[in-house]
Order: C-alpha cells, then structure tokens, then sequence
C-alpha cells in the first residue's frame, strides 16, 4: 500500500522550488503508506515514497532505491517473489521493492510479462537522463503522470500531481462532453485532464530529452487475451479455472499475514472468493454493503439469504451496512483528510468535504475499508473482474460474434423445444439475435444516465455521435478488459482503500485467470441453457444451491429501507450546493446554464420524473467534483 510520487524538470524551468513540492505532492500521498517514508531530490527532480508492509514478515528496506547510477520508487506486491529471486540469483530474502528493482535492471522492463504481483513503478537513469514509468498487467495499482513543456511528473494519487501549482490543470474537454451525453468514459491513458494521463496497464513509458525536446516513447510489454486457448475436452477447462482462481487467492493470502478482510455481496463472485478464504485456512472480516437485517427486515429475494446461507455452511459470520454510518467525524478517512486540510466543513457535501477526483463515485467502499480495518485487517478481497471476464455474463449473440456458429445455431434450437415449425421459429429466432449484434456492434452505446440538454449547443457542436464508443461488454470481453474496463472500480478501491487504511486485493485480475477467461471458447460460458456456466461447473462442489442457481444478483433488500419523509428538501438542497460550487464563467463554454436555471426553478417533480433530476445532479456535480478537486488539493495546510 505504497504511494510513490516525484518529477523531473527537462528544459529551462529551473525556478522551481524542489523541495517545496515534492512536500506538496507526500502530502496526498501519506496515506498509502505510513510503515516508511523517504524523499529524494536534486536540482531538478525529486522522488518520493510512502511505504507500507502488507504483512509482519515482510522485509521493509530503503523506499527510494539507488543503483548503478539509477534512481528508483516502487509500489509492489509481489506473488511470484521465489521465481523471481530464482532468476536473479538470489539467496538472502529482500524487500519486494529491492527484488522488483534488481530484475528490472537485470532483464528489463519487458521482462515485467512474467512478474505475479501488484505494482507500479518510476525508475530514472541518470546517466541517459531517461526517466520510464510502468504498471502491472490489468493496472491494479494507480500511477498518473503529468507531461508538458519538459515538465514531467508522477503520482499514485492523482492529487499529488493537482496540487502543484505550477501544473497546467485544463479540463479534457472529451471527459466533459461524454460525462454530460451519457458515453463511456473510462479508457487506458486519458484522465479528466487534458495534460494529466494514466500509465497504461501492461506497459511502460520512458521520457529523454533531446535537442528538439523531449522524446516519449510508449511501449506494451503484455496485452490480454492475444493467444486462443483450446482444450481437449469441458473438464480440463473447468479444471484450469478452478485451479488459477485457487491458486491466485492462495497468492494473495500468502502475501498478507493475520486476518483479511473480503466483501460478501451475495453474488457468485464474492460468494466463491470468500468460501476459498475459509477453506484455505484464513480467518476473514466479512462485509456486505447491503442493510444490517436488525434495521431493514427480509425482501423477497433478498440478496442476505445467500448471504446467510454461505455463512451457515462455511461457519462463518458477515457483517452488514449501517443505515447510520458516519465518515464524517470518527473514520479515518476524516482524520487522513483533517491532516491535510485541517478542520473539515461537515456541512458539505462528502465528495467536496474528501476532495475526491470525479472518477470517485461511491463511498460504499470506505464502509468495508473502514470495518474490516478496525477489526484488524489490512487487506480487503473483492470480486472485482468477474463480471468483466472471469465469470462472464455470456450472450448468444457473443458465440456468434466469434464465429462458434456451430454452438450458436445449438444454443437457439434448443430455446425452441415444443414450439410448433420449430426450425422456422429457431431460425427466425437467429435472425433477430444476428441483426441485435450488429447494432450492438456498430451504434456507440449512451448510458441512461446522459443529460444532452446540458451541453452548450456551440460545444457538441464540436463532437461526432458516430466517433463515441461502442460497448463491447456483452460480445468482447477481451476488447472489454483490454479497453480498460476495469478501470474505474481499481482507480476507486486504491485511494478509498488507502485512506481508509487497507489494500485491496483482486484475484480475479491475476493476469493469468483473466487472459485464461477471455481466451477460451465463448460457449463455454452459455451452455446447457446457463449462464456463466463454466465458472459454475468449476465451483459447483462448493457453493450452497442457492447461490449456485442465482441468475441475476439484485439489492432487494432495499426495498423495505424506510422512505426519508425529507428526501426532496435534502435533494434541493443539494441542487443548489452543486450548481453555487460551479464557476458559471469557466464552465459556460461546455454547459447551458439557461438550462441549469430553469432546472434549479423547477418544482417538485412526479416520481417518474426524478429519473431525469437525478442524473442532471449527478452528471453537473461531476464538473463540480473537478473545480473542487483543483482548488482544494492546492490548499495543503
């Protein structure tokens, strides 16, 4: 749980003041890890890290490394070390940061392919004078960067590169039309910033500087999915998913000692995570974000019944959410944010109170960070990269795209048993599947979320409906994932994690189990009219029969929670909190404010129309999540 942090200064700009901010850039990094903490700098750059032990066996050396003449941050987890020492001829134990450090200078960074672990890193050569940044294979570990006019800089948290004051901060204009229609956002390099990027997952970057500036070079060292897997027979690849799951939980359980902590959501994924924690020997923390049964009573359907049915059968207790829980006081992430800021201002809203970055769209998480860690974990497991691949939500339409006709043309004909003229209702049936793919495949996908009648008319002007992205959730997991699907719940679980003080750990998006999972043949996730069907048959022996027949995992518990009489007041008092953060002159450019007014003057809408109120709060208050974040990061205490 280390923050690394730093930057280089290539070019004139020597008027800097080095010391002063790379202080400014530890600040929001503190939190990722308190165990040590070290800072390197020069003339003209500064490097810096804030390590934490994941475990009480865990060697902890220098945090800022120095070797043949090479400079040096890392965050790691590793869970192939032993290979790794192995290869590097290592027989004395060393910290993961060391051992990283060494096999990069050994192999070099394309030799990263073959590496088990979670990690980020900054390693600059003073020699060459080339400064390269890379990240683990599916970007579980965070590292943005900021490069303009010879002035580069780097951070796991984004803050630390917002709270420079001399960093162009220019919204990405893209980030602001998309967030507004309704489009996918979430990419591999771009941020809400137009000169703020992310390392690309599975790759590396390197910046020299020459005569006519400064040279970048991006290059891949592993991508998902880029070879097919086929097998013999159903049973060898139930068998290989079973044990790469079990193997990658085996892992991360090896890397942390004591108790860890697991969310428990009642959803296949979670439900398999946590049964292979207690079979493996690891006593756990177990949280579900759904209402605590003593306050909201039983639903029909309620996801706590495969809850307590996990429970019951591995003897296990699970912990559920508080309607009353408060961050605001008594958490640490208010006392992170107080050490910071200095005394916070309850009356605002969490997300401007917090400082978050606009990708931050839920706080259920610190409610499991903030639990588990009272209670002695620093580890969270999360069934994050399931849906994405792993336990795939398969499609018919999916083995069509791939071309698996045969199993295609099988699958429908068995959906038209005892229909009468049952070849020409199969074939019919195909027919509209088919011409449903294609749209799929070529109409960019808009979220029900959108507000179009926000965006200044000059503004979309500027963007093209058909250059909007497409979704390929449904019938290309491997495009999916490769496109950074799992993006936005890692970048989320990694600062809310660390300020509520845990790690989160995601065996899902070991990059062998994924690239595995998106490899395979599609049928063998819709097969024998089940869904997710080869991740059943994997775990069949294991899961309670409940949560192995569960077709669609919904929160019904909440619908016995207890109306709030003042929910209205609440929202318009929100409305207006969001639109007065809003500076009216920088953001007309993008957003219609005739629009926001007659908003603001509307009375008390119908329930059916809530819908469209909501997501015009929600998508204005993400514009007013980034002034905040600009304004509020630059104001350390």
């Amino acid at each position: 749980m280390s923050g690394i942090f730093g930057f280089k200064i290539i070019g004139n700009n020597k008027d800097i003041d080095v010391e002063e901010n790379i202080k400014r850039m530890k600040v929001w990094n503190e939190a990722y890890g308190t165990e040590k903490q070290q800072i390197y700098s020069e003339e003209d750059n500064a490097f810096g890290c804030c390590c934490e032990k994941l475990s009480s066996n865990a060697i902890c050396g220098e945090t800022v490394l120095l070797k043949n003449n090479k400079i040096a941050v890392i965050d790691v987890v590793l869970y192939n070390a032993e290979e790794i020492m192995e290869k590097c001829d290592v027989i004395e134990k060393m910290s993961d940061e060391e051992l990283l450090f060494l096999y990069i200078d050994k192999y070099g960074f394309d030799a990263l392919k073959t590496v088990n672990g979670d990690f980020a890193g900054a390693i600059y050569d003073k020699e060459s004078e080339i400064l390269t940044l890379f990240r683990d294979h599916m970007g579980i570990r965070p590292l943005f960067y900021y490069e303009k006019n010879g002035e580069i800089v780097f951070s796991t948290d984004i803050r630390g590169i917002t709270a420079l004051p001399w960093v162009d901060v220019s919204v990405n204009e893209l980030w602001v039309y998309k967030t507004l229609c309704g489009y996918a956002i979430d990419g591999i390099e771009n941020t809400e910033f137009a000169n703020i990027f992310c390392v690309q997952n599975g790759g590396y970057i390197s910046f020299k500087p020459e005569q006519s500036g400064l040279r970048k070079e991006k290059k891949t060292y592993w991508q998902v999915g880029q070879k097919k897997i086929r097998m013999h027979s159903e049973e060898e690849y139930i068998d290989k998913l079973r044990f790469l799951i079990t193997d990658s939980i085996r892992r991360r359980l090896n890397a942390t000692s004591d108790i860890v902590g697991a969310e428990l959501s009642g959803g296949l994924d979670s439900g398999v995570i946590d049964i292979l924690i207690n079979r493996l020997g690891r006593k756990g923390i177990y949280f579900s974000w759904s209402p605590d049964p003593k306050e909201v009573p039983m639903a029909p359907n309620d996801e706590r019944l495969i809850v307590e049915e996990i429970c019951k059968q591995e003897n296990i207790s699970c912990h559920y959410r508080r309607l009353e829980e408060n961050l605001s006081v008594d958490s640490t992430l208010a006392e992170n944010m107080r050490r910071i800021l200095g005394e916070l201002d309850i009356s605002q809203s969490e997300a401007f109170r917090y400082v978050f970055p606009p990708y931050i769209n839920t706080l259920k998480i610190c409610d499991t960070s903030e639990f588990v860690r009272k209670k002695g974990a620093r580890v969270v497991f999360t069934g994050h990269g399931g849906d994405e691949g792993v336990s795939h939500r398969s499609n018919v339409y999916e083995m069509f795209y791939h071309k698996e006709y045969y199993h295609f043309f099988r699958y429908m004909w068995s959906t038209t048993y005892g229909k009468k003229g049952r070849v020409y209702v199969t074939l019919k049936d195909s027919y509209k599947k088919i011409r449903d793919l294609k749209e799929r495949k070529n109409i960019p996908f808009r979220s029900p979320f959108g507000t179009p009648v926000l965006v200044n008319k000059e503004f979309g002007n500027r963007f093209m409906e058909n250059e909007m992205p497409v979704s390929t959730f449904t019938f290309d997991p491997k495009i999916y994932v490769k496109g950074g699907g799992s993006r936005n719940r890692l970048d989320v679980v990694a600062l809310l994690g660390a300020y509520c003080g845990v790690r989160y750990m995601v065996p899902f998006l070991d990059y062998r189990v994924i690239d595995f999972a998106v490899s395979i043949p599609r049928h063998m996730y819709l097969k024998r009219r089940r869904n997710r069907y080869i991740y059943r048959e994997a775990f069949k022996d294991i899961m309670p029969k409940s949560l192995y027949s569960l077709c669609i995992k919904e929160n019904n518990s909440w619908q016995n929670r207890k109306k709030n009489p003042n929910w209205y007041e609440e929202f318009v008092a929100k409305k207006h909190e969001v639109v007065q953060k809003l500076d009216r002159q920088y953001w007309s450019k993008y957003i219609n404010f005739e629009e926001v007014d007659a908003w603001l003057l509307q009375g008390k809408s119908t329930e059916e129309n809530m819908t469209e109120e909501s997501n015009i709060l929600m998508n204005l208050f993400y514009c007013a999540m980034l002034q905040n974040l600009v304004e509020k990061s630059r104001d350390i205490k």
